[in-house]
């Protein structure tokens, strides 16, 4: 052990491990994480013969108790004694021999003058081969010499062994799950419940084909049908229709627009195989072996790696329902299919059943709904509203809620026949309608959230949408204003009517409302990604240039401030690129507030004390270890590097995880930076950070291009140092074999 900490006292450790026998102790000690020193205030009593190991396993110290050398000669009753006791021969099997646990024994060197009749007759065992027993051994106990206390001693040493099987087990399942980042499928499940109108989609749990899948007859069961018409509703309603007829596992996984880590097949098969380690000892394993062979959680696993534990996990049942949804916001369509490929059966939703599930989920709509039950409609007005909306949604559930959302929030009868003559005829047309209604007064801060929630890698948490509407970047004397909170968090749903949703994950999230909703803002010149990252990243840079304190206070105070501090160097980079795409006055404006806000002393080290970009798994990551012109190059941040150099700033200074300029830009894979800094004569075999130089990062990350680069600029590739020793053994560690050839 490389530490021996001593702690204040015994009372400090609250599990002991009784571990008899030398091997037995051995074992134990092997699994702490760390080894103390005797407690301050321990001493041992002189009639105390036993040895104590102190330590630490997980977040729980530990001590473990053993017998002293020779203790083991002393006990009569024992039918094993250590290897390494001296003058010890064994008397074959044949001598062995073993009595009942009544049986009183004669003191004595042996069992010769003991009652045969206690005597056990056992058979002769037909190999020689070991036989493992799980569970507490007896005679290990009974070398504690309390023979009048045997009992109890068993009762102890059980809790003990459940108590550390649980600790190992727990901390190790928490370690691997911390490694994996398995994304959460209930979320989704949940919210579609919520959604599902009661009674609908029995027509699909009632339907042949899906009682042909159900009984495992068909292996495969694919529902295909268009946007909008319920297919997710439909998935939970099979999830609980499966949790109430089958003992069998059920997965699930719901791929979504707005989460990154629910869009591609890599996720899916994290989410898989965490869900397939909760049911059985066999799947952990599996799971287990991959995070040791992946230098115990230090690298991440391949998606092919991924694929093939998840197929050895399945082996482990002889049948398992997997139900996947919304294939279509995957972003990896191709993988996805070739890993489900024999998929043959592939029925398109029938219309005429969902046309009768959205008939009574409007019916339902108009009975109960406060919106519509409150305004005591006429008869014949319920029945317009059933007969346009109901019949009309031509199997689109998406269509119809929108269209009652709308009738919802008439005032009046004549507001209400209005809106029923002028029923718009699809999604795109519904959408522009909502897009166009909403108040003049919010327009430019719904347009900014909207730019949010298309384009942000993951959902804006409830709180973290209002600070977007709490920023104001048209008003430079405004900026972020705490007064510009809104008083209720739902009114957050004011600014984009129809078109976002609040969904309750973890935190209460801010979603827009569909797939389909996505699909058509990113088709607006507002919404489209080169005018977005302007904006987005000129909020994130008012808001953190506003927002104030130490980073405890920031993080309490300004729920944004995080996430503004991760986000806004991938927006400025995309704002960058847009050049040409983007107006010219927005663009040199987003260009200019970028070294602004690097230049400012304050603003550059609040952003780096919320947020550092090779240190992102630090939650708190102190002051800034690199020079501006470092986290421009790590970011891509093209232009803003090439001014920060006409500036004057070193290309050679060293600082952070990866040294300079030029290794930050390498390890992100920024060829155009790397080529920037080598025409400003960066030094190409420059040695820091934590992989030696330039050379060596880029073998290890797998970017060929500037591998050839650099070697072209003179890069010496026998050059030693850092974590590989040099760039072969970096890029033989990556697996990059056409990178090996070109070294």
């Amino acid at each position: 052990m490389t530490s021996r900490k001593t702690l204040d006292s015994p009372d400090a450790y609250a599990v002991a491990w009784i571990a008899a026998l030398p091997i037995e102790r051995a074992a134990a000690e092997a699994m702490l994480d760390e080894e103390h020193g005797p407690p301050t205030g321990f001493v041992r009593p002189q009639t105390d013969t036993n040895v104590y190991t102190w330590g630490r396993m997980g977040e729980h110290n530990i001590v473990i108790a053993s017998l002293a050398a020779g203790m083991l000669e002393k006990n009569p009753k024992m039918g094993k004694k250590s290897k390494k006791s001296p003058g010890f021969a064994h008397q074959g099997v044949e001598n062995d021999r073993l009595f009942r646990a009544s049986c009183t024994h004669v003191l004595g060197p042996d069992c010769r003058s003991c009652d045969a009749a206690g005597e056990i007759q056992r058979d002769p065992r037909d190999t020689s081969d070991p036989e493992i027993h799980y569970g507490i051994i007896a005679s290990g106990n009974t070398l504690l010499l309390v023979e009048q206390k045997i009992v109890g001693v068993e009762r102890i040493a059980a809790a003990t062994k459940a108590t550390i099987d649980n600790i190992k087990s727990d901390g190790h399942i928490r370690k691997i799950e911390r490694w994996l980042c398995p994304p959460d499928p209930s979320t989704n499940a949940n919210h579609a419940r919520e959604l599902r109108h009661e009674g609908t989609g029995r027509w699909l749990l009632d339907s042949p084909v899906f009682q042909s899948w159900h009984s495992g007859s068909h292996r495969h069961l694919w529902l295909y049908g268009l946007a909008g018409c319920g297919k997710t509703v439909l998935s939970s309603t099979v999830l609980d229709h499966l949790a109430e007829t089958t003992d069998r596992p059920v997965l699930s996984f719901f791929f979504d627009f707005s989460d990154t880590t629910k869009q591609t097949t890599d996720g899916m098969l994290r989410s898989l195989a965490f869900q397939l380690s909760q049911s059985s000892a066999a799947s952990i394993s599996h799971l287990d072996a991959l995070f040791q062979a992946h230098q115990d959680g230090g690298k991440k696993p391949a998606t092919k790696a991924l694929s093939d534990v998840v197929y050895k996990m399945l082996t482990n049942y002889k049948s398992i329902f997997v139900v996947l949804d919304a294939l279509d916001e995957s972003m990896t369509r191709a993988e996805l299919l070739s890993w489900i490929r024999g998929i043959t059966s592939r029925p398109e939703l029938l219309h005429h059943a969902i046309n009768a599930d959205i008939r009574s989920y409007v019916a339902a709509e108009l009975a109960h709904r406060p919106d519509f039950r409150n305004k005591v409609l006429s008869h014949d007005t319920l029945e317009r509203i059933q007969s346009k909306v109901g019949d009309g949604a031509d199997g689109m559930f998406r269509w119809a809620f929108c269209q009652l959302d709308t009738l919802a929030r008439c005032r009046h009868n004549v507001a209400i026949e209005k809106a029923l003559t002028c029923l718009l005829r699809d999604l795109y047309e519904t959408y522009r309608r909502m897009l166009e209604s909403i108040p003049s007064d919010v327009k430019s801060d719904a347009i900014r959230l909207l730019q949010f929630l298309v384009h942000s890698k993951r959902p804006l948490r409830l709180d973290e949408a209002i600070e977007v509407i709490a920023t104001d970047i048209e008003d430079q004397s405004t900026g972020f204003d705490v007064d510009r909170r809104l008083f209720y968090q739902t009114d957050i749903l004011y600014y984009c009517l129809g078109l976002v949703t609040v969904i309750r994950a973890a935190n209460e999230e801010l979603h827009l409302s569909h797939f389909s909703v996505k699909e058509y803002l990113v088709t607006n010149n507002q919404l489209k990604l080169p005018t977005a990252s302007i904006s987005i990243t000129r909020t994130c840079l008012v808001y953190l240039t506003d927002i104030h304190g130490s980073y405890a206070e920031m993080k309490q105070n300004f729920p944004m401030a995080r996430f503004a501090a991760e986000v806004w160097v991938g927006f400025a980079a995309l704002a960058e690129a847009s050049e040409g795409a983007a107006s010219v006055k927005a663009f040199e404006g987003i260009l200019q507030a970028t070294i602004k806000f690097l230049q400012e002393e304050s603003t550059f080290q609040r952003w780096c004390r919320l947020y550092q970009q090779d240190r992102e798994w630090d939650n708190d990551s102190g002051p800034a270890r690199g020079t501006r012109l470092y986290y421009a190059c790590l970011g891509g941040l093209y232009r803003t590097a090439r001014q920060l150099l006409d500036e004057g700033w070193d290309p050679n200074a060293q600082g952070s995880d990866h040294g300079s300029a030029l290794q930050a830009a390498s390890t992100a894979g920024h060829g155009e930076i790397v080529k920037l800094l080598l025409e400003k004569v960066a030094d190409v075999n420059a040695q820091g950070g934590s992989c030696g130089n330039a050379l060596q990062v880029a073998s290890a990350t797998g970017h060929g291009e500037i591998v050839k680069l650099l070697l072209d600029k003179g890069a010496d590739v026998n050059a030693q140092g850092g974590i590989y020793g040099n760039a072969l053994q970096a890029v033989s560690a990556g697996g990059h074999g056409e990178i090996v050839k070109l070294l």
